[in-house]
């Protein structure tokens, strides 16, 4: 009997009862996803991502669901829910097409159009594979998804990343990977290095210094991996530059604040190809015209890192921090690991479909009694019975949060003066800008959820948050709960929530 016969065998599972998986290589790991709406606006980020999910839906709508490919699953033992491992797009389309409401707002039209193609018990159930563990999946999804297999759905960039999350779990044993992937290490370490030079685009070092079609650009699935390589295997650019590689890690000799510049401004001409009538970067011109783009960049120097500097270059060259084994992050602990006592991640949520907005298992410190006594009530009222009361409540709670961090983080003072405002007349949109601008890490998830309330497109947006209290709207307890969760990153960060 072989040990991958489960892949044979179909059993019949309700697709609302499936859960997408978050760490999708598909998905940017930057970005939060809790609903419906989070999967298909990551998935629909670039233009090809979304024709590509609209065909996919307009198939099924017109065809119906054909079982060409198996979906492939786990059980996670911590929920006992099913996650999926392989078909998350299919899965993402079955879901909004049995409910197109939870869907963007900018494909929601055309889903509400494709879902009346279709019968919705048609698509009610499916049956799907069930792996025996998350490392089973973990094999299948290499044999279909990695560069060694002769079926590659993923970009290229998605593919370096699954090594690299490999590497991660497998706490930086290549050779373990080499197995996994059947990829030589000499290929490995190059693959890990790549992602290493192109992850310095996403530090904040770097990120701040760019537009914000720059920034989505480097955030994307499509940067051009071949010019990265090329450009960062030259001699001449390891001389000028002063760094050099050490298996699958970059060393840096040079000033690191110079590098950096050389860096951002060759990243600059690479994505604006030319519009400012500048050199063209790309595969051809690093080749025919290398002497030109190094004369054309700033001079790195090697003048030695002062302490600030050294600081930097630490942040951005440590290695990377051993990530939680999916094997480990849903089972039992081991049993020697029985006496340790790690730090617990405090439960945000237990299911959409919880009838109370907060769990009783969360604390809040404050000595704002308002503040204090909302989070308290938020654990007793029941949504099913006082849902708009709880997202009307929900808009309260928040402003008041955002108003005790400017307070007991002392800039009163500079957040009204930047508005010519005392505070209490101070929008809570202009003090989620300045909050974000002054106070936050850029590509945080507290970052990351200011900026997607301050996008009206986003489901989970501030317009959203205020219809609460001004609009008619039925309230849907289930994306009330997802509002919560959505903001907790940030709450937590700015309020002392913590694990009873």
């Amino acid at each position: 009997m072989s040990e991958y016969d489960w892949l044979e065998k179909r059993i019949e599972k309700s697709v609302d009862d499936l859960e997408l998986w978050v760490e999708n290589p598909r998905l940017d790991p930057e970005k939060s996803h809790i609903t419906l709406s989070d999967f298909a606006l990551d998935l629909c980020s670039e233009a090809r991502g979304k024709n590509s999910f609209k065909k996919l839906i307009d198939s099924i709508a017109s065809n119906g669901y054909i079982p060409a490919d198996p979906i492939v699953v786990w059980k996670n033992s911590g929920d006992n829910q099913y996650y999926v491992a392989e078909g998350n797009r299919r899965i993402l389309a079955l879901k909004l097409l049995r409910s197109p409401q939870k869907a963007p707002p900018s494909i929601r039209q055309d889903i509400l159009i494709q879902s009346k193609k279709i019968d919705e018990n048609s698509i009610k159930k499916i049956r799907v594979a069930i792996s025996p563990s998350y490392e089973a999946c973990e094999w299948y999804i290499n044999q279909r998804h990695s560069s060694s297999s002769s079926q590659q759905s993923w970009s290229t960039l998605q593919q370096y990343r699954w090594i690299l999350k490999l590497y991660d779990r497998s706490m930086g044993d290549i050779g373990k990977v080499s197995e996994i992937t059947r990829l030589r290490i000499p290929k490995l370490n190059n693959i890990l290095k790549i992602i290493k030079i192109i992850d310095l685009a996403l530090n904040e070092h770097v990120y701040q210094h760019l537009s914000s079609s720059e920034k989505e650009y480097v955030s994307s699935h499509t940067i051009p991996i071949t010019i990265f390589e090329r450009w960062f295997s030259y001699s001449e650019v390891k001389e000028s530059w002063g760094f050099y590689f050490k298996e699958e890690n970059i060393v840096i000799t040079s000033n690191i604040e110079s590098f950096l510049n050389a860096y951002i401004k060759w990243l600059k001409l690479l994505i604006n190809e030319n519009k400012n009538n500048e050199l063209i970067i790309d595969t051809r011109t690093i080749t025919s015209r290398l002497g030109e783009i190094l004369k054309k960049l700033p001079k790195v120097n090697f003048n030695p890192n002062n302490e600030r500097q050294e600081q930097i270059k630490k942040e951005l060259l440590s290695p990377r921090p051993p990530q939680t084994n999916n094997s480990e992050k849903y089972s039992k602990p081991k049993e020697d690991e029985s006496t340790k006592r790690p730090k617990r991640r405090p439960p945000i949520h237990t299911g959409l479909r919880r009838n109370k907005l907060i769990v009783e298992a969360l604390n809040l410190e404050t000595n704002n009694l308002k503040l204090s006594c909302l989070f308290l009530e938020f654990k007793k009222l029941p949504l099913n019975k006082y849902e708009n009361c709880a997202a009307a409540s929900l808009r309260v709670f928040f402003d008041l949060s955002i108003n005790e961090y400017i307070i007991i983080e002392n800039f009163i003072s500079d957040i009204e003066n930047k508005y010519n405002l005392p505070l209490f007349k101070i929008s809570l949109k202009k003090k989620l800008k300045y909050i974000n601008k002054n106070k936050l890490k850029i590509k945080t998830p507290e970052y990351e959820v200011i900026e997607k309330l301050l996008n009206q497109e986003n489901n989970h947006s501030l317009n959203t948050l205020n219809n609460y209290i001004y609009n008619n709207n039925k309230i849907d307890i289930c994306f009330l709960n997802g509002f919560w969760d959505f903001l907790f990153p940030l709450l937590s960060k700015i309020l002392k929530i913590e694990e009873k």
